[in-house]
């Protein structure tokens, strides 16, 4: 079991880091980029969406493979 609490580990870590520079980048882009206000406005939601998205399947999948965990990965209950 020690080996699959890792690897799920592992998936929690990615999935966070990816929904992190996701949705760092593309908040970012939207307040930066001089873009028509809907676009800016679509772009802000897509990257709080693709942040929370990203991070709530890693969660999900380490939730499936381990059982009761934290949300953050660095914490443990």
């Amino acid at each position: 079991m020690k080996i699959l609490d890792r690897f799920a580990l592992v998936i929690h870590w990615i999935s966070l880091l990816f929904g992190l520079v996701l949705g760092v980048s593309l908040i970012g882009a939207g307040l930066i980029y001089d873009i028509p206000l809907e676009q800016r406005f679509f772009t802000i939601v897509f990257g709080v969406f693709g942040l929370f998205s990203c991070s709530g399947l890693g969660w999900l999948a380490r939730f499936v493979l381990i059982g009761k965990i934290h949300f953050l990965p660095w914490r443990t209950k």
